[in-house]
């Protein structure tokens, strides 16, 4: 005669970490607000739903010639320190 043994593992539901900040994550842009970096990541012990990582964009200098003066979104503003940079368009 055979046993037949079934185990049945019920583990905590998958959850994120807290959230990592990556203060020395690089910019993959210097202008335009043209690139994007990763600011914080977060693993998962399971399935989980939502991002790993958060991003933001970067590289508010100016762009030069040939390449437009800023990313689209952005336009040329001047900051109250009378310096140029690439800013927010208004919605």
């Amino acid at each position: 005669s055979q046993i037949v043994v079934a185990l049945l593992i019920v583990g905590a539901s998958a959850q994120w970490t807290d959230w990592i900040e990556t203060p020395d994550s690089v910019c993959p842009d210097i202008c335009g607000y043209c690139g994007v970096r990763v600011i914080a990541t977060r693993t998962c012990n399971g399935t989980c739903s939502g991002p790993s990582r958060r991003y933001e964009e970067c590289g508010a200098a100016l762009c030069v010639f040939p390449r437009k003066t800023c990313c689209p979104g952005y336009a040329k503003g001047i900051l109250p320190s009378k310096e140029f940079e690439c800013v927010v368009i208004p919605a």
